[in-house]
């Protein structure tokens, strides 16, 4: 394979830490690719690589090159994103902590439907809202390994003493129903690694060289588990782009690429640092424009661009006067390089930096029959339907699991009511058994409410009748013919039939299932040895990283989905001053959420290979905007377009003074409107 200098330094590095900077475009993935091939051929046992990428998409498209490339033999190489090992990790040890390998995964909307179940049983009725932000205090304590003490601290003044108290019983309800969270895996998984000197050192010898890619995207807890396995000989190779960090609201920081070197040089007394600067993806045009807007950022270490590209054409800038205008002018560019100039729908790209900005855009190539597809709109598996066949399968796999057996317990109709599960739930965790032997027949006359009555005949008739339903196909290996099992005995086909039929949905819930069953058909042919709870854990990692577009069509996504992904033409749409750089960011981070809001732009940018074109308007109203002066102003641009060359000062000064000029209006006649405004007696 062929490798420019940069990348063979990196390709034939061996042992020690190593720091590769890699700018976008510059063939990273084909260089991690060759320096595991080479590892291997060098003699280390391919069972002794780790490597580590942030998407499931990143991670087959790793392990097909290196199959491709190397032979079965490079099937041995253990590829993962780090929440796919931690699951491993946690179902094989964690029995130190008190989980069994039966362990499942909460996604976010679980997560948040626990919070209010804890809440509601400590006598507090948050809203939805109100809970999701408590998840999203419990998630960044956690990923940020916070302990007891930083607790209040972390999860911020605005958590009152109640909040704190059901944050601290949520985390415990998840170990009791042997569950974990994303942060939860993460931090639980660090714990193991510090609390047990055995299970770390076992994959400390296990993994004796590890690759991280995107490096710049993880937090702390991450940060860690890789500090933890890669034990004394620092055998470590970490990818990453401090210019690319755009997930500091999440706990990732380019400060963790600062971390890497200095703990390197604590452990060891160095850290190789190799720059891979040359770009093949984009013009010289892309890069000029690009490389200048991303040196107004601060404390970053710099990697010099290069493009082994010809000169094409300019970046474009244009300027509109309403949001209309702006969706109108994209969608007739997109049909004459789609109908004209022969460019492939899928090879376009419109970006945003918030998602209800594609609306204006859907209708404009709608009208002219354009194929389009918003990425990142709403994942196949948060479907009704498809949660509700997973749902039964993460019961099946945890009985102790109370939020998937409440969604899935009374569909159809068997006289499970809340109220009835809410005493199974009481029970079983009163007494630290799971709900099926909460429904044993000889534990259910067992079972009292509050005022010491049992259960009625009709109860306990329901109740069995779950637990037939649910009970049996637990002993299917197999986990399609465990699926095949649960939606035949609990006749669900059916129940969506008779209730979404006349609503003309039916069919299209009905495809929707026995596409999840064909899929979990096809897991099952390429992993006949994978538990239910391994099928569980590929889906609940599903991310809109991994998304795959269908077809020929044009992709429509926010900027922070856009990142990983590349296209001939890109249009980037509503680059202004309160949307990039957006106002919540700057107002919550200050300086960092403007550098973090420039990466962002910076990473739009360079997904273009050909043709990059940016908007913006003139006029962008907000008729639900909390300030009422900006529902009126001109807009004013970006300074990112100031900054990368595309707006010269004095275009941008002549914005900045025709704003100035509509607020001094604003104040004048809202002053002049005050003085008519009759006193009242």
């Amino acid at each position: 394979m062929h490798l420019n200098p940069e990348q063979e330094q990196v390709a034939s590095h061996v042992h020690g830490r190593i720091l590769t900077l890699a700018g976008p475009g510059s063939g990273k993935t084909k260089t991690l690719t060759e320096r595991t091939g080479r590892l291997v051929r060098h003699g280390v046992n391919a069972a002794n690589i780790l490597c580590l990428t942030f998407t499931n998409k990143a991670r087959d498209e790793m392990r097909d090159r290196l199959i491709v490339q190397y032979g079965e033999n490079a099937k041995k190489v253990a590829i993962s994103n780090f929440h796919g090992l931690c699951g491993i990790i946690l179902r094989k040890f964690g029995d130190r902590l008190g989980y069994t390998d039966a362990l499942t995964v909460c996604d976010s909307d679980d997560q948040v439907d626990l919070i209010m179940q804890v809440a509601r049983k400590r006598g507090l009725e948050p809203t939805k809202p109100q809970a999701r932000l408590l998840s999203f205090s419990i998630n960044d304590w956690r990923e940020n390994l916070g302990d007891d003490d930083s607790f209040h601290a972390m999860a911020g003044e605005k958590i009152r003493d109640g909040e704190l108290g059901v944050m601290r019983a949520y985390i415990e309800a998840l170990r009791r129903r042997n569950q974990c969270d994303f942060s939860g895996m993460l931090s639980e998984t660090v714990r193991l690694l510090r609390e047990h000197d055995d299970v770390r050192e076992k994959l400390q010898k296990r993994f004796q060289f590890i690759q991280v890619d995107e490096f710049q995207d993880t937090n702390r807890a991450q940060h860690e588990i890789v500090e933890l396995i890669c034990g004394k000989e620092d055998n470590v190779l970490a990818v990453g782009d401090g210019d690319q960090s755009i997930y500091e609201w999440r706990g990732a920081s380019p400060d963790g690429i600062d971390r890497f070197i200095n703990n390197g040089r604590k452990k060891t007394g160095k850290c190789r640092i190799v720059k891979l600067g040359v770009n093949y993806r984009s013009t010289p045009q892309i890069i000029e424009v690009a490389d200048r807007l991303i040196k107004h950022s601060t404390n970053r270490i710099a990697v010099e661009f290069s493009t082994v590209h010809k000169p094409g054409e300019p970046v474009k800038l244009v300027k509109f006067e309403k949001p209309e205008a702006e969706a109108e002018a994209v969608a007739m560019d997109i049909e004459k390089l789609v109908r004209r100039e022969n460019v492939p729908a899928k090879e376009i790209a419109v970006f945003y930096r918030q998602n209800d900005m594609s609306r204006l855009i859907e209708q404009s190539l709608a009208k002219r029959q354009l194929p389009y597809q918003v990425v990142g709109s709403g994942s196949y598996y948060d479907r009704m339907e498809v949660k509700d066949v997973l749902s039964m399968l993460r019961f099946v796999c945890n009985p102790k699991d109370g939020i998937s057996f409440a969604r899935i317990a009374n569909k159809p109709a068997r006289g499970m009511g809340d109220a009835l599960i809410g005493r199974l739930e009481t029970f079983a965790e009163k007494y630290n058994v799971d709900l099926l032997h909460a429904m044993r027949d000889d534990v259910l006359p067992t079972i009292r409410d509050e005022h010491d009555k049992p259960l009625s005949d009709a109860a306990i008739r329901a109740c069995k009748e779950t637990r037939e339903i649910f009970d049996a196909p637990r002993y299917h290996r197999n986990v399609a013919d465990l699926v095949n099992a649960l939606l035949d005995r609990t006749k669900y086909d059916t129940w969506l039939k008779e209730r979404y039929e006349e609503k003309g949905e039916y069919e299209a819930r009905s495809r929707n299932v026995n596409e999840l069953a064909n899929a979990i058909g096809e897991f099952a042919r390429t992993n006949p040895r994978a538990t239910v709870a391994e099928y569980l854990q590929s889906i609940s990692l599903y991310t809109d990283g991994d998304e795959q577009g269908d077809g020929n069509a044009v992709r429509l996504m926010s900027l922070h989905a856009s990142k990983g992904l590349e296209f001939d033409v890109v249009y980037i749409i509503g680059v202004e001053h309160g949307i990039l750089p957006h106002d919540k960011a700057v107002k919550d981070r200050a300086d960092r959420g403007l550098e973090e809001e420039r990466r962002l732009c910076y990473v739009g940018f360079t997904r273009a290979r050909k043709l990059l074109r940016v908007a913006w308007c003139q006029s962008r109203q907000d008729v639900f905007s909390r300030d009422r002066t900006a529902r009126f102003l001109p807009t004013l641009p970006s300074q990112f377009l100031y900054e990368s060359g595309l707006m010269s000062a004095e275009d941008y000064g002549a914005a900045k003074d025709k704003r100035a000029e509509g607020l001094r209006q604003l104040l004048k006649g809202s002053a002049k409107k005050s003085k008519k405004r009759p006193v009242r007696k």
